[in-house]
């Protein structure tokens, strides 16, 4: 785990992220809202995430807090493999990897798109509350 923390280190806004979570997030459950894909201008994600405390709600739901919108913006996007992009994407867990000179952001779903992008730069813009 320290090597994901000093990639989240080494990237604008990943410090930010860190401590919002408090630990390097795989953002499970997470809503994958947008994504936007551009061959000549930066790209991006945004995600819908949060904390899943211990307490249970009326309905007998966990409840959340620390709900927050990740925009991660990626430049000069160089691998494109998406599956399912015609549905909704929940997240099951998500990776970003240092792979030679890019980084790799990839996703598994539980539901819905999931995918690889490698990019030669990626940072994160946190924005409290839900979308």
């Amino acid at each position: 785990m320290m090597g994901e923390i000093s990639i989240l280190d080494d990237l604008p806004g990943g410090r930010a992220l860190f401590d919002w979570f408090g630990c390097t997030p795989r953002f499970h459950d997470a809503e994958l809202l947008e994504i936007t894909l551009s061959s000549n201008r930066q790209s991006t994600l945004r995600i819908h995430a949060w904390v899943m405390t211990d307490e249970v709600d009326s309905q007998g739901y966990f409840a959340q807090d620390k709900h927050v919108v990740v925009t991660v913006t990626l430049d000069q996007v160089t691998h494109v493999a998406l599956s399912d992009f015609h549905l909704r994407g929940i997240i099951f867990d998500l990776r970003i990897t240092r792979i030679d000179d890019a980084y790799q952001i990839g996703w598994s779903g539980s539901y819905g798109v999931e995918g690889t992008l490698r990019a030669t730069q990626v940072s994160f813009d946190l924005c409290p509350g839900k979308p």
